[in-house]
């Protein structure tokens, strides 16, 4: 007889996150994961107080997913500030179930580093928190718009053309916030 599968919390998050990319947040329940994994449900109650416990902790890993595309465009886009849409719009289209999981479902809370992203621009661009506030917010609605576009249709638009309109809208906006600014792209 095989020796049963030891299945410890890293397994079961792995496979929520699997049952959340193929089926969507909808689908994530006790046995989708234990199918997923092999087993029955009984370890992923074991490891976790209930549903609601599994889904904080996934919605964890799933930030953690998401830094990490955002760290991965870090020093690579024209401008330091777009890597953050950049980040956020290739997670649309590449963790499309995570995506909607983290950003559009019912637990949905809004950009987990909306205030890390707000003190980096305060220190990159000589902002006040106020205005940083408003830049990001207004900024946010268009990488929205992009990540939900290219969550349903990855192939919508290619990396350079996110980059560019990812450039243009910051330049429209920084032209707006400071108009007296000197265009220190130009």
């Amino acid at each position: 007889m095989p020796k049963p599968k030891t299945v410890v919390r890293a397994d079961v998050l792995s496979a929520a996150a699997e049952v959340v990319r193929k089926q969507g947040d909808r689908g994530l329940n006790a046995r989708a994961i234990a199918r997923e994994i092999g087993c029955s449900t009984q370890p992923v109650y074991t490891l976790f107080k209930n549903m609601e416990e599994l889904r904080h902790a996934l919605l964890a890993e799933a930030k953690e997913r998401y830094l990490s595309f955002i760290e991965a465009y870090f020093g690579k886009t024209k401008i330091g500030y777009t890597s953050y849409g950049m980040g956020f719009v290739r997670f649309a289209a590449e963790e499309k179930g995570l995506f909607r999981f983290l950003f559009l479902g019912e637990h949905a809370g809004g950009d987990p580093f909306f205030g890390d992203i707000v003190r980096e621009m305060m220190r990159m661009y000589r902002m006040d928190e106020e205005t940083a506030r408003a830049f990001h917010a207004d900024m946010s609605v268009f990488s929205y718009g992009l990540a939900v576009l290219v969550n349903g249709n990855s192939d919508a638009l290619t990396e350079e053309e996110i980059e560019e309109a990812f450039n243009r809208q910051f330049y429209a906006l920084y032209g707006y916030y400071f108009p007296n600014r000197p265009r220190f792209w130009m």
